[in-house]
């Protein structure tokens, strides 16, 4: 019976972009050789590492979505560990998204988009300059005198 399978895999920067495409081809042919039905291809790009892996600090993401026997699982499993320049690779039974599901995914990024967009518009909003308060009055010497007749007054009642 076939299953639905995910399959992400980590290939080394020491390769350039132009040779990516032949270890590619490799991973795929590996996959035809064992009957499985590819849905998905999927290039991530090159990205840091969140920790050294066989001295590697960045490494190419790629991802592929595909349908197979479940029996051909290891076999597969066993030919993606000579795959030269493979840093890591999971396989993952996965279940198929309907295009219901997928369109639901799409509004709700949409809906996080715009939600992102507005909040970036209200902290630019808040960082805009605002204008200066009025400078105080001055007060004149004979205001400043009033004042002080008056705070000398209240002190002689007590």
């Amino acid at each position: 019976m076939q299953q639905h399978y995910e399959l992400l895999y980590l290939l080394s920067a020491n390769y350039t972009a132009d040779e990516l495409p032949q270890i590619k081809k490799r991973v795929t042919d590996l996959l035809a050789e064992n009957q499985a039905t590819i849905k998905k291809d999927e290039d991530l790009g090159k990205q840091k590492l969140a920790f050294q892996i066989k001295k590697n600090s960045y490494g190419y993401y790629l991802l592929n979505e595909f349908d197979i026997e479940s029996d051909k699982v290891a076999i597969l499993n066993s030919g993606l560990k000579i795959v030269p320049g493979m840093i890591r690779f999971l396989i993952t039974a996965k279940k198929e998204k309907t295009i219901m599901e997928i369109e639901k995914e799409r509004k709700l990024q949409e809906k996080l988009t715009k939600a992102k967009e507005k909040e970036i518009e209200k902290i630019q909003k808040e960082k805009e300059v605002k204008p200066a308060k009025e400078p105080p009055t001055k007060i004149t010497l004979e205001d400043l005198d009033k004042k002080l007749d008056e705070i000398i007054k209240g002190e002689d009642m007590l």
